[in-house]
């Protein structure tokens, strides 16, 4: 295993949603061959680098001798690029260690996202951390720490709620129908209306899995773009009206008030012979009338009813917040436990190989002397010189690996390394 030297150090620095508006993000944003490029410009001040980039954060992951060096240059070669202003600084954060660590794996883990426990990020982590290893770019220091990072994002999904319970409507919409249709891959769908909401809406049904879709508009020119974004048939509002009988699911959004009352949906309901209609209606004003509700098997949610359960979702998600910190926290404490066994493992060895070559040595030039001991002898002497060093070498080893502090190791270890004139990981003597 390569050792990773005690002067290097981890770190991360970048921007996010909570620092910088999307019209400054947007300009930091890189594809990846260009985030490349800029990583291998970074070389000889960062040995290892990993950059993600997101419409919600841009991000460098460095391990570094130099942090300002690489700071620096990071951000002039983006600043290069975008020929941006040394304003744009005042957008970034910089972390490092223990702290740069608990960000990743908070980043990874969705803790740091818009929103609280979506499921992309992780996989952008994944994606960012493999197109840096492709390219070389990272080495035993980021691949240990990505590791652990995935790992980590992958306890707090198992082990806490925070991704378990959708937190706009239109997720809270789609979820909703999932439990009273369970698949939704052979519903049909009907959409009333070709706004933004609903448009949002239909695609999260289209995530969920639905594939048979009506766009009902009054004006059909925009049913038609939206059904062809969602592969769907377009209709004028009168005959999506009358497709009501024929759905599993009705989503409406239509300005000019109600649009559906109880008689004419209970006249729908009895030709559907008992069939279960789901109606999220999120028109403001309202398309759907609130006695509609009242009908057996029609389960009809408006914007409240949606909004309320996804602030109640929310409420949930931040309690297991709680709980994935401290999960996080164990996570970063068992890294840093993980980067001192790094220094001190190489270390420990190359004071064993130091001292049996010593041993070695003088074994070699006294048999030489000796040469007509019996073998017996001889081998008796050599246990006894193996003994006297393994005995030497037993406290230092011992008392090294005891040093909880991860910094009092670091310096410990490379005390052992100057006193005995032990190389580093780059082969220099310290």
């Amino acid at each position: 295993m390569t050792a990773v030297h005690s002067s290097v150090k981890f770190i991360t620095w970048g921007l996010n949603h909570t620092t910088a508006p999307v019209e400054v993000r947007e300009k930091f944003a890189l594809e990846p061959d260009r985030a490349a490029e800029i990583l291998r410009g970074l070389k000889p001040n960062a040995a290892e680098g990993v950059f993600l980039s997101t419409c919600n954060r841009v991000e460098f992951y460095l391990a570094t001798e130099n942090v300002d060096e690489a700071v620096e240059s990071a951000l002039k070669a983006l600043n290069g690029i975008h020929r941006l202003k040394g304003e744009s600084k005042k957008y970034f954060y910089h972390y490092e260690g223990p702290q740069a660590f608990l960000h990743l794996f908070r980043v990874a883990s969705s803790l740091d996202s818009m929103v609280l426990g979506e499921a992309q990020i992780l996989g952008q982590v994944k994606e960012a951390y493999e197109s840096s290893k492709e390219k070389g770019m990272t080495g035993a220091l980021l691949n240990g720490i990505f590791a652990r990072a995935f790992s980590s994002a992958k306890k707090v999904r198992s082990q806490t709620d925070i991704a378990r319970m959708p937190t706009n409507v239109s997720s809270v919409a789609v979820d909703l129908a999932r439990k009273i249709f369970r698949s939704l891959s052979e519903n049909q769908v009907l959409v009333l209306g070709a706004g933004e909401m609903s448009e949002l809406t239909a695609k999260y049904l289209v995530d969920g899995g639905v594939k048979n879709f009506y766009v009902a508009n009054r004006t059909i020119e925009k049913a038609k773009s939206l059904a062809a974004k969602l592969g769907g048939t377009p209709l004028e509002l009168e005959a999506g009206l009358k497709k009501i009988s024929e759905v599993d699911i009705v989503l409406t959004s239509v300005g000019g008030g109600f649009l559906l009352e109880k008689e004419d949906v209970e006249k729908m309901v009895k030709a559907r012979g008992g069939r279960s209609l789901f109606i999220i209606d999120i028109g403001v004003p309202r398309n759907v009338s609130p006695e509609v509700g009242q009908l057996e098997s029609v389960f009809l949610y408006n914007i409240d009813n949606l909004s309320a359960i996804a602030n109640e979702n929310k409420s949930e998600r931040q309690k297991a917040v709680a709980s994935a910190e401290l999960i996080l926290q164990e996570e970063v404490d068992d890294l840093c436990s993980w980067l001192s066994s790094l220094e001190l493992v190489p270390t420990i060895t190359q004071l064993r190989d130091r001292y049996e070559n010593v041993r070695q040595q003088e074994l070699n030039s006294f048999m030489e002397q000796f040469a007509h001991l019996p073998e017996k002898e001889k081998k008796a002497i050599e246990r006894l010189t193996k003994n006297i060093t393994n005995k030497v070498l037993h406290d230092p080893t011992v008392n090294l690996k005891k040093i909880e502090n991860e910094v009092d190791r670091f310096e410990f270890a490379r005390m052992l390394r100057h006193v005995f004139s032990l190389k580093n990981d780059q082969g220099k003597e310290e």
